[in-house]
């Protein structure tokens, strides 16, 4: 990165340390996406800003934040509401003024996350195929193996860092089987994931340079893999969208990379997120802890639970597609919104006492794996993962305990999840 470049990224980075201060002054809150206290602890603020602002605009992001449950599920399901940032062409001049050809290619084509309708609809219907819900359920007995090979490698051990025992692991190796990737490749591609995480809300300039590359790298992986397999794709999720594009009028080439990209990196992520917080949350419960041990059916219930109070992803954009009156807030055409998954699921509104964890709860509201159009394609497989990760867990180690009270959680505001989860295994 040039001298240039960098001395921008400070100078932006201390811009927008300074709005948040003056917003703080005057809101009693503010959204600064660059600090590291916010992303450690952000539920006071989404709190506030909810009760208070509801409909929050920051200068920090230039955008609005909407933290209610009831207003982000209507902006989700809303056709008022779109992905696609290219359909604003101010927006788009800002964005891209700083681009290279390479960037600005990969701007210009985006994966369904950042689509609207009739592009996203074909994409994922495409992609859905893979995430049919009676060969999910197929693979549980394949997951409990692979849970067990996990913890092969450390057993007699007198600490595990759940994280890198289990949470990386287990959900990489499925997405990879899924799709036929080689398993020899599975360090670099959670090296190239977590890159990419750690350079999705900052002004470090090495993580943005590492976060770049990553992206790269992850995409010519890709290219190299589609192309040595035309001609014989196989069955896999790969295959089957090698075979949808080669039809022609179904998926283009970039988007068959765009996709492979993006199942791979969100196939993994969320899911390590989740049950690295899951685990957090039950062993800094105790209480909580032994009733799941007591009553291992209400696993999949106390998953929900865990999306609710620590979802993995914290919030997701969307673009006003017109002038909209929402709620008596009055959107232009282009206006940016961060929709706050997080803040809505501690709603009271949606969810009594949200404020404590509760695996007993009969019944939990919970946006964590988003919601409408774009809801989590692999939320079957991420539930399924996660059921069979916490009873296993349960089983194993029914004494264990965490070796520290200080979680280590990372350093973004978008993606909640830590670093390392270290348990005496008991």
């Amino acid at each position: 990165m040039k001298l240039q470049e960098k001395i921008a990224l400070g100078l932006g980075k201390a811009w927008i340390h300074s709005v948040a201060a003056v917003e703080q002054l005057i809101h009693g809150a503010s959204i600064d996406l660059l600090s590291v206290d916010l992303a450690h602890d952000p539920y006071p603020t989404l709190n506030r800003l909810r009760e208070s602002h509801p409909f929050f605009y920051t200068r920090t992001t230039r955008s609005t934040w909407v933290t209610r449950f009831d207003h982000v599920q209507e902006i989700l399901r809303d056709k008022r509401f779109g992905a696609d940032v290219r359909k604003y062409p101010d927006r788009v001049k800002r964005i891209t003024r700083h681009f290279n050809e390479e960037e600005r290619a990969v701007f210009d084509n985006p994966s369904m996350l950042d689509l609207d309708p009739p592009d996203h609809s074909r994409i994922r219907r495409l992609a859905q195929q893979g995430f049919v819900q009676k060969f999910i359920a197929s693979l549980e007995p394949d997951i409990r193996q692979i849970v067990e090979d996990c913890f092969a490698s450390v057993s007699n051990q007198p600490t595990i860092d759940i994280v890198e025992t289990l949470a990386k692991p287990l959900p990489a190796i499925v997405i990879a089987r899924m799709m036929g990737l080689p398993e020899t490749d599975l360090e670099q591609f959670q090296r190239w994931s977590e890159d990419l995480i750690d350079g999705s809300s900052t002004n470090d300039v090495e993580k943005v340079q590492r976060s770049n590359r990553a992206s790269r790298k992850l995409r010519q992986y890709f290219a190299d893999l589609v192309r040595s397999r035309r001609g014989q794709p196989g069955d896999d999720l790969v295959g089957r969208l090698i075979a949808a594009e080669e039809e022609g009028d179904k998926l283009t080439e970039i988007e068959l990379y765009n996709t492979c990209f993006l199942l791979l990196v969100a196939g993994h992520e969320t899911t390590t997120r989740l049950i690295g917080n899951g685990l957090w949350l039950l062993l800094s419960h105790p209480e909580q802890f032994e009733w799941l041990k007591a009553n291992p059916d209400r696993v999949p219930l106390a998953v929900e639970e865990m999306l609710r109070f620590e979802p993995p992803v914290q919030a997701t954009r969307r673009f006003a597609t017109e002038d909209i009156e929402f709620h008596g807030h009055a959107f232009k055409r282009g206006d940016f919104i961060f929709v706050s998954l997080a803040g809505a699921n501690r709603d009271p509104r949606a969810n009594p006492d949200p404020e404590s964890f509760d695996v007993r709860r009969e019944t939990v509201n919970q946006i964590g794996f988003g919601y409408g159009i774009h809801l989590c394609l692999g939320i079957t497989l991420a539930r399924l993962e996660a059921k069979v990760a916490f009873e296993e867990l349960l089983t194993r180690f029914p004494d264990m305990k965490l070796t520290s009270d200080t979680p280590t959680w990372g350093d973004t505001l978008i993606f909640r999840g830590l670093r390392k989860l270290e348990i005496d295994p008991g």
